[in-house]
This record gives C-alpha cells, sequence and structure tokens, in this order.
C-alpha cells in the first residue's frame, strides 16, 4: 500500500517538473489550460516599445494603440504615431497563423501584403510581448496588456 502511494506521489512530481521545465515562451507561464490561441485572441492595447541596436536601447514614445486579434485568423490594428508633434493614426487589417511550434505569429496585410513575423516572449491571458527584427539587426519589443 505505501509502494503504491510513493509511485503515484512520484509519478505527480515528475509530471510537474516536466511541464515547469517545458517553456515554450521566454517570459510566459509554464502551463495554462488555454490554448496558445485562446490567449492570443484578445483586444491588447500597446504598454511599451523599445528597440534595440547594437548594445543601445531606445524607448519609443508617441506611439499608442490597439491590436484586435481574433481566434477566426483575423487582426485590426488602430496605432497613432507622433511625427513632428502630429499625431498620425494608421488603421491596417488582415490575417494571422502561428508558425508550426507556435512560437512565432506571422501577421499578413490585407491592404499591401506585408508580411510580419514576430517571436512571441511572453503569452498569458492578459500580458503579450513580441519581437521583431528588422533588415539591420535592430529588434523591437512592443509590449501589450490585454482586456
Amino acid at each position: 500500500m505505501k509502494k503504491s502511494t510513493f509511485l503515484k506521489a512520484f509519478g505527480l512530481l515528475s509530471l510537474l517538473f516536466v511541464f515547469a521545465a517545458c517553456n515554450k515562451y521566454e517570459e510566459g507561464s509554464n502551463f495554462s489550460l488555454i490554448s496558445a490561441k485562446g490567449r492570443l485572441a484578445n483586444t491588447w492595447t500597446i504598454s511599451s516599445i523599445t528597440y534595440q541596436t547594437g548594445g543601445n536601447t531606445t524607448t519609443i514614445t508617441g506611439t499608442s494603440g490597439t491590436v484586435t486579434i481574433n481566434k477566426d485568423g483575423t487582426w485590426a490594428s488602430s496605432i497613432t504615431y507622433t511625427v513632428f508633434g502630429a499625431p498620425i493614426t494608421d488603421n491596417d487589417a488582415g490575417t494571422w497563423q502561428f508558425n508550426d511550434d507556435k512560437t512565432q505569429v506571422i501577421m499578413t496585410d490585407n491592404e499591401n501584403g506585408d508580411v510580419t513575423t514576430a517571436t512571441i516572449i511572453k503569452l498569458k491571458n492578459k500580458e503579450l510581448t513580441l519581437t521583431t527584427t528588422d533588415s539591420n539587426g535592430g529588434i523591437t519589443r512592443t509590449e501589450y496588456t490585454g482586456s
């Protein structure tokens, strides 16, 4: 009887260690009962944007907006940039999909066909962090909060 209880407890602890060690997202939670698609589908508000290149990190200010990601594979955004003191709002829409291992989200703009591939750093119910790399090797990190 004691041996059976010990084996069950050992098995349960082993499973917990396996789940704790398997973290798909660099800053994400180790385990979630909600699918990645279920967590990504939300209206996300930009919290902060930083740009890193050559060891220098710059905080981007003057940008705000939302990105709505739907479970049906569509997205829409309304982003406002401040350029020379004047706000410019850019509204876009398109389709999205995960890469094979769900560590990246690939977004295609309906208007011009531009494709953006973003690496998912954090994916929680109310927190999302994505990074993109430009042609010069600069990394843009955008943090979002969910509704």
